[in-house]
């Protein structure tokens, strides 16, 4: 078994639009494919990218940096991997080939955050070696609902 981060093939769009859960948002699919056409370049501040098992895509990876608030070398990491392949340790091993890319491309650190109630997440962060750093509090608010996220970090000086 093989996991790898790559560049998205054009013929992944729509199987990349499921497992964003994008396939009845118009809107945010036409968003995605703005970045997704880039094919492993960076549109401003996004670079998407595939998650490969053995030749098939399964997942989600982002990497974000921002000129303005960050500093060089510092990204932020997204994934989304297919429902139906969660809690199979997939998303850990995403998160260190995630990392590994993104040290690769020159970044010193990269940092991760998921929602409090996200425990499988949490675990594949904390098994790939990152750093929990702190609660996010309120990041988001869902119907009215302030959502606190978990922080994470690994940085190349931690390998």
């Amino acid at each position: 078994m093989t996991l790898s981060v790559r560049a998205y093939r054009l013929d992944e769009f729509d199987r990349a639009c499921e497992i964003r859960n994008l396939a009845d948002d118009p809107e945010r699919r036409e968003r995605f494919f703005k970045r997704f056409q880039n094919l492993g370049k960076w549109d401003e501040h996004y670079l998407q990218l595939a998650i490969d098992l053995d030749g098939e895509l399964i997942g989600d990876l982002q990497l974000r940096k921002c000129d303005f608030t960050r500093p060089d070398g510092a990204l932020e990491l997204g994934i989304e991997i297919a429902e139906d392949l969660r809690g199979k340790g997939l998303g850990t091993l995403a998160l260190i080939e995630g990392a590994k890319f993104a040290f690769a491309q020159g970044a010193h650190r990269v940092e991760a955050s998921t929602a409090e109630d996200n425990h499988g997440m949490r675990r594949a962060f904390e098994k790939a070696g990152w750093k929990f750093e702190g609660v996010l509090r309120a990041l988001f608010i869902e119907d009215g609902i302030p959502q606190d996220y978990y922080s994470y970090s690994i940085t190349k000086f931690d390998l």
